[in-house]
């Protein structure tokens, strides 16, 4: 969530006047006359939306709708970059051939992991507050919900995500078939 505050303060100081007058503007139908009127920052704005529940971590759209229509395509670059990486900036990144075992790994752990998933969201250190709006995002799809965690744990990681490091938690949770399986996957990707 710390992230998420960094990019609303970051949108927030690139905002001129103009662009908080127009977003205002926006943001009527959601805001009452009288609270739009007391709004003096894209900070303020950005609070009333999120006590709103019109943006969040895991709800962008209506931002981008925002930041789309006063055209200002820098702060969609910010949030397309938190987006996909976790961050306003993006971060370091695995090398391409890592990005591809990663990849292979968490199609088979989405394959084969199964009820023990919230265990090993957890080993990998993904909060359980992180776990609930996933669950709350995907109720009946255990295998997004698992790809969920997976991806988070890959923003928080960075460049340090390796698909060894996720056979050892797999490993360490004592779920050895479903290691083997990854393991055997990347090695038949060697050949």
């Amino acid at each position: 969530m710390g992230e998420f505050l960094g990019l609303l303060y970051q949108i927030s100081g690139s905002l001129d006047s103009e662009n908080l007058k127009n977003l205002k503007f926006l943001c009527g139908d959601d805001i009452r006359k009288k609270e739009l009127e007391n709004i003096s920052s894209g900070t303020d704005l950005f609070k009333n939306l999120m006590e709103k529940g019109k943006i969040s971590i895991d709800n962008t759209g209506f931002l981008r709708l925002l930041l789309t229509k006063i055209k200002r395509e820098d702060l969609l670059e910010k949030l397309d970059n938190f987006e996909k990486y976790g961050s306003s900036e993006q971060v370091g990144l695995p090398d391409a051939e890592e990005i591809e075992r990663l990849e292979t790994a968490f199609e088979v752990i989405c394959d084969n992991l199964g009820k023990q998933w919230k265990m090993f969201a957890r080993k990998i250190g993904v909060s359980d507050a992180r776990l609930d709006q996933i669950q709350d995002r995907y109720p009946c799809d255990m295998r997004e919900q698992i790809r969920q965690v997976l991806k988070t744990w890959q923003k928080v990681q960075g460049n340090n995500a390796n698909a060894a490091e996720l056979i050892r938690k797999l490993r360490d949770c004592r779920l050895n078939l479903v290691a083997d399986n990854v393991d055997e996957q990347l090695r038949t990707m060697q050949n």
